[in-house]
């Protein structure tokens, strides 16, 4: 870790537009939270990667990902590509395996719109996961992209799951590059399709071997952000040792900037320590970095630390962050009811 002061990088990250982005969905939290949504019987907790809809066999998983419209306009073939990633990443982040897709496009004509279904063809090619529906407006002023997916799995991999005492995993693969002008970390285009989607389907082993229960696919929030997310939903705090944060010398020079990226491949998983060596020999055996960065405690902060420097990065009795927690008396209640079924 480079010599950069705590407080200095913790108020870097809380001005940081990721960071500002995922605060605003809290303004929306208190509102959908009075409605909180029952599926077949099941109440389905929001917050996940995926909402999880429990069947007779697992769960049903369904996600959408809109894309960040700078990068449409720069490239809207990467953008269809990413869109694809973002959603795969998010199954993949519950245990689970992608069943389809749906997209929908606005765009400005029909060239933009045909590079966009390009680039989703491509990428649902790369993942082995068909297209089947959508919808296309070619006559918008702005282009934008939405994909929504559905998944299955047997065992999940929730956010709510993290445990006082859990050990905190930072999952990726370090060989990899930037992408020229967006906070994007490419650490997977330069494998197979097949390499691909071993790497990925390594997270539903994890989770139907009972190895771990509590993940989240690292967003544009990066890897503190993606597990202050985690650890709210969870209604749990840790200490993170930021000199254990493994960093790939291609982003060496670049620390922020690793700290707040979207990588193609990364994960923060919470594991109980008796399983840790488990989860770790699981991506070992293919070369993917998964190092301990710290651990679950049970109070409300979420601390930084290294050598004799502390600082708190967020404490959730004083704010949320996205703002759904089982902290929430709705939450905590239709939970309980839905566990004695």
């Amino acid at each position: 870790m480079p010599e950069i002061d705590l407080e200095k990088l913790i108020k870097q990250l809380r001005a940081s537009q990721a960071w500002q982005h995922k605060c605003e969905i809290a303004t929306l939290s208190d509102d959908v939270l009075q409605h909180l949504p029952v599926v077949d019987g099941h109440t389905v907790q929001l917050g996940d990667d995926t909402a999880a809809i429990r069947t007779n066999d697992g769960y049903l998983l369904l996600a959408a990902e809109a894309i960040h419209p700078p990068l449409i306009k720069d490239n809207p073939y990467l953008a269809g590509r990413a869109a694809i990633l973002a959603n795969v990443n998010d199954v993949y982040a519950m245990g689970g395996e992608p069943m389809a897709v749906v997209d929908t496009i606005i765009s400005p004509d029909i060239k933009a719109a045909s590079d966009i279904m390009r680039g989703l063809k491509d990428g649902c090619s790369r993942y082995d996961i068909p297209i089947i529906g959508g919808h296309l407006t070619a006559t918008g002023h702005k282009p934008a992209v939405t994909v929504c997916i559905l998944g299955r799995a047997k065992n999940i991999l929730s956010s709510f799951n993290a445990q006082p005492d859990d050990v905190l995993l930072h999952v990726t693969n370090l060989r990899g590059s930037f992408h020229p002008r967006f906070p994007f970390w490419d650490c997977s285009s330069h494998l197979s399709d097949a390499e691909l989607r071993r790497d990925l389907a390594i997270l539903p082993t994890i989770a139907e071997n009972g190895w771990c229960d509590a993940a989240r696919d690292i967003s544009m929030a990066g890897i503190l952000g993606t597990a202050v997310m985690l650890l709210e939903l969870s209604g749990v705090g840790a200490q993170i040792n930021m000199n254990t944060i493994t960093q790939s010398v291609d982003a060496f020079d670049k620390y922020f900037d690793w700290l707040i990226c979207f990588p193609s491949y990364g994960f923060v998983l919470s594991v109980r320590p008796w399983y840790l060596s488990d989860v770790q020999l699981a991506f070992d055996e293919y070369g993917i970095s998964c190092y301990p960065i710290g651990r679950v405690t049970a109070n409300s902060s979420v601390t930084l630390f290294r050598e004799d420097e502390e600082s708190v990065l967020w404490d959730f009795d004083k704010e949320p962050f996205i703002g759904f927690s089982p902290s929430s008396d709705i939450q905590i209640h239709d939970f309980q009811e839905d566990q004695l079924n």
